[in-house]
């Protein structure tokens, strides 16, 4: 026959054993987890899991530790915790108790999000070819008409004069754009060569055409 000092004794034993068993975690959700700059919740599910127990998330060498209020929705067997994963990789989660019991570290892995599509880069203007080719010196201002491609609206047209002067045109000092042809008046009293290159707004620059002046 027990005695009740005895059942006693084994009920502080069972409790004192209860209160030994360290947490375990079983599962973390999403899995795997998607890289991303946004917080993001994650679910652990697991058991022992005490009041007041700590969460420490190790990656690339970096901990973050949840607490009090950061914890959500515990109870003995889940909980939940906002964090930001950004990189891909593995990380670590471990649970820590008030009472000193620790999980074994649980290995989240984090993937990369979708690949991102290249902004493709503005193409840069080409000149075909300037009409005329061949002009008067002169005090009237004269046209010249670009031809080529991937010419866009707010170009500039740079224009160096047969000294090395360099004069660049733009705004409404270009008579019209589109995406094939330039137009400019400009006036050209030195004889001669001028090299004139277009540059897009974005800074690509075309090749350089020549106009000789007589």
């Amino acid at each position: 026959m027990r005695t009740l000092s005895s059942v006693f004794t084994t009920v502080i034993l069972a409790s004192l054993l209860m209160a030994a068993e360290p947490p375990r975690v079983t599962s973390v959700s999403p899995s795997p987890i998607v890289a991303s700059p946004k917080p993001q919740v994650l679910k652990v599910t697991g058991t022992g899991f005490a009041p007041g127990l700590i969460v420490e998330v190790t990656m690339l060498g970096n901990t973050e530790t949840f607490s009090g209020a950061a914890i959500r929705g515990q109870a003995s067997t889940t909980f939940e915790i906002a964090m930001m994963l950004a990189q891909p990789g593995e990380a670590t989660l471990v649970v820590r108790n008030t009472d000193g019991g620790v999980s074994d570290p649980f290995v989240l892995r984090v993937d990369a999000g979708p690949a991102q599509k290249p902004v493709p880069s503005p193409l840069s203007p080409s000149i075909d070819r300037v009409l005329p080719d061949k002009a008067t010196k002169g005090s009237v201002p004269q046209v010249l008409t670009f031809s080529g491609n991937n010419f866009a609206q707010g170009l500039s047209v740079s224009m160096t004069d047969p000294t090395g002067n360099v004069t660049v045109l733009k705004g409404t000092a270009i008579d019209s754009v589109t995406r094939e042809t330039v137009k400019i008046s400009v006036v050209l009293d030195i004889t001669g060569e001028y090299t004139f290159l277009i540059t897009n707004p974005p800074g690509q620059s075309s090749n350089s055409v020549t106009v000789i002046v007589s």
